[in-house]
């Protein structure tokens, strides 16, 4: 009988415990609306609110801070002009030079990717730095996808780099563009990375340029020419580039790296490289060659690549043969084309 009574009890309680709970974790819907505004904190007598600033990076070409800074920027209903940008080259690489402070370049590259609807996916003011998101290209912008028959589609996406420029006051943008491309393979469909595309990087520059105020002419013409392929009044192939001697010196070495010819020797007094042509495979013996002990690789002529300071800031660039006679014309010119692709 007791132990029925016990039961009972038990009962009763959890029952009274289970209503309570129900009307605990009930959610009513108009609970907001009991709720209000608190006042701000007050501050203690003899403190005072830290000010934000905003010390790094490119500053802003309106003097504002933004909202860090506890101002508004003052918005531009008219672009600035740059009158006096110009694009230069270096070989494949081209950027572009503006006479303005960094702070306002970096203004107009916001307002261009916006206009080329272009989405910001990273910036940093003090790499100078702007990275867009990827987004769809035409196939035919990369130029792996003519060679590949059965491509799904392409993205690229840009980096808009700045530098300060040799003279003061001046401001250099490079663009690089980096593109994909999906292929589709027995194994499904995959991304492949594209070679680059100085073209589309200059065509971006140029677009670069018409937003930014310049004619569409002025942005069209063609880069002055860095290098040049003559022949003087000896029948000789001569190199000329638009450079210092020193700084010459440097790329030149640099080129013949470049395209694959071996420097045996270096003359900085006289300004000339002692230089051989490696043979395809880069010189090295082959697997059965190795094993039957043929180590016999044949190599090029040699050859001395000399450099000489020409007129009006350029250098002159001769071969010769290790006699120093000139190198007849028919096999000097397509040695020197090269040399040229790299240094134009």
């Amino acid at each position: 009988m007791n132990d029925r009574r016990i039961a009972a009890g038990v009962a009763l309680c959890a029952l009274a415990s289970l209503l309570s709970a129900c009307g605990t974790f009930s959610s009513p819907k108009h609970l907001y609306e009991n709720s209000f505004l608190r006042p701000p904190l007050e501050v203690p007598p003899g403190l005072a609110l830290p000010v934000a600033s905003d010390n790094l990076g490119i500053g802003s070409a309106t003097g504002a801070t933004g909202a860090s800074g506890g101002s508004s920027p003052v918005t531009q209903a008219v672009l600035p002009q740059f009158p006096g940008m110009r694009l230069e080259r270096d070989g494949c690489e081209r950027w572009l030079v503006v006479q303005a402070e960094p702070a306002q370049v970096w203004d107009l590259i916001q307002r261009f990717a916006k206009d080329q609807k272009l989405a910001i996916m990273h910036e940093s003011r003090s790499q100078g730095i702007v990275d867009t998101a990827w987004r769809g290209v035409e196939p035919y912008a990369t130029a792996a996808t003519a060679t590949t028959p059965r491509v799904l589609g392409a993205r690229a996406a840009y980096r808009f780099r700045l530098e300060r420029g040799m003279h003061p006051g001046n401001t250099e943008l490079y663009i690089s563009r980096r593109a994909v491309y999906e292929v589709a393979t027995s194994h499904g469909n995959t991304w492949e990375s594209a070679p680059p595309d100085p073209e589309a990087e200059a065509r971006m520059l140029r677009a670069f340029m018409v937003f930014a105020g310049a004619s569409a002419p002025t942005a069209s013409a063609p880069v002055t020419a860095h290098a040049s392929l003559q022949v003087d009044a000896q029948g000789n192939t001569v190199l000329s580039f638009h450079d210092s001697l020193d700084n010459g010196w440097r790329r030149v070495g640099l080129a013949l790296e470049r395209i694959g010819w071996l420097v045996k020797d270096r003359n900085r007094s006289q300004w000339t490289y002692r230089v051989q042509q490696a043979p395809a495979g880069g010189g090295k013996p082959g697997f059965f060659a190795r094993l039957f002990g043929h180590h016999a690789v044949t190599r090029g002529p040699v050859y001395l690549v000399g450099l000489r300071a020409g007129t009006d800031g350029w250098v002159d660039l001769y071969l010769r043969n290790t006699d120093n006679a000139p190198v007849p014309q028919a096999v000097a010119e397509p040695l020197l084309k090269q040399l040229y692709e790299q240094l134009k």
